[in-house]
């Protein structure tokens, strides 16, 4: 396995959650970036710990601008570096969803596509550990 070298800022994303962190109270995250600097991949691997370290039998959503964008952009790359670091992970893709298990943790991610405001009725009805959940894309700030 390769390993993997990461910025002073990428180390503050992986770790904003953990205790002794001067971030550990804040509920979300945003990072901003240049193209191919290590956001997805950061925020992807931080969110996995922080649920599998903070939850149990717990339901997570993954959101993307669809699915298989999700799908390539997120986990193609994760997937196989959190099996590296001793998570096992059993996808279900006819389900959307990922079964991931850390020791004897065990959580759902459910993966969602959001590319309409239609999109907002599959997640609302869920019950989910966290909010808001994972999200990768961008985000319109004409709608905040």
């Amino acid at each position: 396995m390769d390993n993997l070298v990461f910025s002073p800022k990428q180390r503050r994303v992986l770790t904003w959650w953990r205790p002794g962190s001067p971030h550990q109270d804040m509920q979300a995250i945003i990072c901003d970036g240049a193209v191919r600097s290590g956001k997805t991949l950061c925020t992807g691997l931080s969110f996995f710990c922080w649920a599998m370290s903070s939850f149990q039998n717990r339901n997570f959503a993954l959101c993307g601008k669809t699915i298989t964008s999700l799908r390539r952009n997120l986990l193609g790359e994760l997937l196989p570096l959190l099996e590296r670091m001793g998570f096992r992970c059993r996808p279900q893709n006819a389900r959307n969803l990922i079964q991931v298990r850390l020791g004897q943790r065990r959580n759902t991610f459910y993966l969602f596509g959001g590319k309409d405001e239609g999109s907002a009725a599959l997640i609302q009805g869920s019950t989910r550990s966290c909010n808001p959940p994972y999200y990768d894309g961008k985000i319109n700030t004409t709608d905040i």
